[in-house]
C-alpha cells in the first residue's frame, strides 16, 4: 500500500517537472531562437505529458 503511494506521488512529480519545463521552454524561447510554433509545440506537449502523469497519478491513488 505505502509503495503504491510512494510510486504515484513520484508520477506526479516527474508531472509537476513537466509543467516547469513548459514555463522555462516559455522563459526561454528568445534564448533558444524558437519560433512560435516551435514554442507552442514544446509548451503543448510538456503540458500534455504533465497533465497525464497528473491524471495518471491520481487515478491510481483513487484506485487504491
Amino acid at each position: 500500500m505505502q509503495l503504491r503511494i510512494f510510486i504515484a506521488a513520484m508520477i506526479a512529480a516527474f508531472g509537476i517537472g513537466a509543467f516547469a519545463a513548459a514555463a522555462l521552454v516559455w522563459d526561454r524561447r528568445r534564448l533558444w531562437r524558437l519560433n512560435r510554433g516551435a514554442t507552442a509545440g514544446w509548451v503543448f506537449g510538456l503540458v500534455l505529458v504533465g497533465g497525464g502523469l497528473l491524471a495518471g497519478s491520481c487515478l491510481g491513488l483513487v484506485r487504491l
